[in-house]
């Protein structure tokens, strides 16, 4: 028998692992920046499924901006049958480096992928719950994850645990290769270091939202979800943890995307939650376009920082708005009203829904 309240408590762990993580930083965040700064890659491909898809596209301008390479989050699958490192033949393996922001560490993609780079040459980082794992094998750098796996099967811990991993170890390689000063990796530090604690706040405060519109949000027949820059790869993932959880038709679009068909399928009835993270032209471009629809559809919430001057209709998280950083605190919300909508539901997220697949399609390795 299941736990209808295991997601929530698992939810409910972030806090405490993510600070954790900050704590122990110094033991694991000089792997990969060492990785980085032996290799100088030139290009960094993210390797995945579901959510360590989704976290590779979150993370991939990140790794632009931060190691100046060329970045691509690719589905594990369509990396295996139709990809590879490097198309023009003109890299040396190790210009390439491959991340694989793993949870378990089992999933077959990964691992293929993994394989395939160690017999190139190319050097290798994941995330993994499994440091001595089948994937962890045949990796350069391993990051491992704090805790116990999720009973859940929607990834929530599993998936801030891998971005704060990665994201830290990328500043600490910025530093080192002097792409950024001493006042930008002191912004960066500080903004990952109160993540913790505004994880625990944002929780709280989505809690409480939910609570007070609990009636709307489970009278809605589909959610629309718009997000920018990195936080394009965060609505992607709020939509997977809405497939995963209450089941409902959700669909997560970059902020210009809506504009260009997708609202359509827009009803009255429907839910639009609006990402409004840092500040800068496409910020502004998220407040108008959540005025704008405002004919179109009756449900609409802007999730903002309590930096931010309050819109109505705004559910209020606690960020410090700091590029790539907020990446972190803004998922939260998404996180807490699927996991609490499928309570109300009385859906038990600890039991498969379609587990037979598993058996059919093997898409795992044991270790």
């Amino acid at each position: 028998m299941g736990d209808i309240r295991q997601a929530m408590a698992e939810v409910e762990e972030q806090p405490a692992l993510l600070r954790e993580l900050w704590d122990t930083r110094a033991a694991w965040s000089g792997g990969m920046a060492g990785l980085v700064r032996e290799r100088r890659p030139s290009r960094l491909l993210f390797v995945g499924n579901g959510s360590p898809y989704y976290a590779g596209i979150t993370l991939r301008f990140a790794a632009e901006r931060l190691l100046g390479v060329n970045a691509e989050s690719i589905p594990a699958a369509v990396f295996h049958n139709h990809a590879g490192f490097d198309a023009s033949g003109r890299l040396d393996p190790r210009e390439i480096m491959l991340v694989c922001p793993a949870e378990t560490g089992h999933s077959k993609g990964q691992v293929d992928a993994a394989r395939r780079a160690h017999e190139l040459g190319v050097a290798t980082v994941c995330t993994t719950l499994n440091p001595q794992g089948v994937l962890a094998r045949e990796c350069d750098v391993v990051l491992p994850k704090p805790g116990a796996p999720e009973r859940s099967i929607a990834a929530t811990k599993n998936q801030t645990m891998a971005l704060y991993l990665v994201l830290t170890s990328m500043v600490e390689a910025a530093r080192e290769l002097g792409r950024i000063g001493a006042d930008e990796y002191g912004r960066l530090m500080a903004a990952l270091e109160a993540v913790p604690d505004n994880v625990a706040a944002t929780i709280e405060a989505s809690r409480a939202w939910f609570e007070e519109n609990e009636g709307r949000l489970m009278a809605a027949p589909q959610f629309f979800l718009v997000g920018y820059g990195s936080n394009y790869g965060t609505v992607q993932e709020g939509a997977l943890k809405s497939y995963e959880t209450h089941e409902r038709p959700t669909y997560a679009f970059e902020l210009e995307e809506t504009l260009h068909g997708p609202f359509r399928a827009l009803h009255a009835d429907d839910l639009c939650v609006f990402l409004s993270a840092e500040a800068g032209p496409e910020r502004d471009r998220m407040g108008r376009l959540a005025r704008a629809i405002e004919p179109y559809c009756k449900n609409r919430v802007v999730v903002q920082s309590g930096l931010q001057e309050r819109v109505d209709d705004a559910l209020v998280i606690q960020s410090g708005d700091v590029e790539f950083v907020n990446v972190l605190e803004y998922l939260i919300p998404l996180q807490v009203i699927a996991v609490l909508m499928a309570e109300r539901l009385g859906i038990d997220l600890t039991q498969p829904k379609v587990g037979a697949l598993d058996d059919i399609m093997e898409p795992a390795y044991s270790d």
